[in-house]
Parts: C-alpha cells; structure tokens; sequence
C-alpha cells in the first residue's frame, strides 16, 4: 500500500536522479488508492493501482532473458496458488517455513530503523519484528492481497524504486534463487542501504557433504519434481529456481559487493536442504 510517508524516500527506478511527481486520483487518509508518478528526468511514468505503485519498468523487459523470468513468475505463481487452494496435499506440507523465518528473526536481531523485504510475498515477515522503532516495506514483482496491509511497491529487485541510503537492513527470505539478475541487484542494495546498513538473507544450500546432506538433494528433487508436474502454468525449458548454491559460491557471490559479519546454517527437517543464514556489510 502506498502511503503519504514512502513519498519522500520513492524514486525512478531507471534514472534514480529524477524527481517523481504524484498525481493524487484518489485518496483515503493518508493512503493513495489511485493516481500516477511521473519523473521529471527520464519523463517515464508508474501507475498506482488499488493502492499499489507499480514500479515494475516494462520497456527493460525485453529479450530472452526476461521471457525467462517471466514465464519462471508464472510457474512460481501458480505453484503458490496450489499451496493455497490444496493445503492438505502432502506434497504442499513440505517445507515449511515458519519456524525458519522466527530463527531468521532472531539471528538478525533488529532493532530500529527503515527494513526492505525484498520478494517480500504476503509480508508475513513484518510480524515477527514487532517492534515499534521498526518501519517495514515490502517490494516483490506478485502482488498478493495481504500488500494493502503494508508499506508496499510492486517492483524489481534489479531495480528497486527507493533513494539512496534509505535503508538500514534489507531482508531475503529464499527468494535470491528467483531474482534475475544476482549482481545488478547486489549493486542496488548497496545503494539503498545506508552506510551502517546491513544485507542479511536466508537462502537453502544444495551440496553433497555426506549420507543426511545426499537425502536432503534427492527428497529435494523429488518434490520438485511432483509439484512441477502438478502446475499447471509451466514450460519445460524454465527451471524452477534460476539459481542453486553451494555454501561457497554463495558466499563468493555476495563477497563482490559486501562483506560477511556473521553467517549460520540452519538444519530444519531431515528431507528439506539446509539454510544459509547471511548477515553481511557493504564493502565501500
């Protein structure tokens, strides 16, 4: 939901220089239901629809790549509506993430200040900071009914619509094997993030480290494998996820662009692949 108070932290996601302008077509309180951006520099524009400013910028999405994307969203998409309508289904009580996310709260421990959940979903990440010093967003390319409750842009991590030096923690939660674009978007967390900011990211690894890890992969394909012949949007060129990690190449990734403060590795279930825990600094 756009309200009055992200206004000032909001920018075009291309230029990043402009001023955005708001065209105010509806309003109630201090939330914005409908009305339009529009950037003084690059002169491109950004819809607000039922309440959502949607910052996706269409004219970038163009080539294969993208195509890619798009159709990996789509399978994501209808993967996630199956979990909704079909709860009972074996195949859909795997994995789990509940208890991850309140040992992700607290291995990140924040405190205070303006937090960015990028691929944020139902932003059901808000309720386990509880605190009033925190102001939460959500940013994710889907966008769910629960977004009206919430600080919420519909957007692309490669191109987040927020100034610089706006936050001081972003947040991923299994989502980094989704993104696009790995390094365009470390780039743009350091830029949003502020100097003390800190990047911190649950992610699963998948390696062969001994007789539970080899259970965890094949458990793991397996139910891949059964929800993807489940879905009913998919092609069989788009993977299910545009990246896997070992332990290592995930941490030489992020090694580019941060440094790592503190790192954890989280054994849920016995057929689930571990989790990486990951709190890490720019490297300026």
């Amino acid at each position: 939901m756009l309200t009055d108070d992200m206004i000032p932290v909001l920018c075009c996601p291309l230029c990043r220089a402009g001023v955005l302008q708001l065209n105010r077509e509806n309003q109630e309180n201090n939330k914005i239901t409908e009305g339009n951006f529009y950037c003084n520099m690059c002169s491109n524009s950004y819809p607000v629809n039922a309440g959502v400013p949607d910052f996706v910028p269409r004219e970038t999405l163009h080539g294969q790549e993208w195509k890619t994307w798009k159709n990996h969203l789509d399978g994501f998409q209808e993967r996630r509506k199956q979990r909704i309508l079909e709860p009972d289904r074996l195949i859909n009580k795997v994995g789990k993430k509940s208890r991850v996310h309140e040992a992700f709260a607290r291995f990140v421990d924040i405190k205070e200040g303006n937090v960015l959940d990028v691929g944020c979903g139902p932003g059901k990440f808000r309720f386990l900071l509880g605190n009033d010093t925190i102001s939460y967003y959500g940013l994710d390319p889907i966008v769910l009914p629960e977004v009206r409750d919430f600080r919420f842009v519909r957007a692309l991590a490669e191109y987040i619509p927020f100034r610089d030096n706006t936050f001081s923690h972003i947040v991923i939660m299994s989502a980094l094997d989704h993104f696009r674009d790995i390094d365009t978007f470390l780039k743009e967390a350091v830029r949003v993030l502020q100097t003390e900011g800190r990047l911190s990211i649950i992610q699963s690894i998948h390696e062969v480290r001994g007789l539970r890890s080899g259970i965890k992969m094949v458990t793991h394909w397996i139910k891949d494998t059964l929800e993807d012949r489940a879905t009913k949007t998919k092609s069989p060129d788009v993977p299910k996820h545009l990246s896997e990690f070992s332990k290592s190449s995930l941490l030489h990734i992020l090694g580019h662009y941060f440094k790592i403060e503190t790192f954890d590795e989280f054994d849920d279930k016995w057929y689930t692949p571990n989790k990486l825990f990951i709190t890490l600094s720019p490297r300026i």
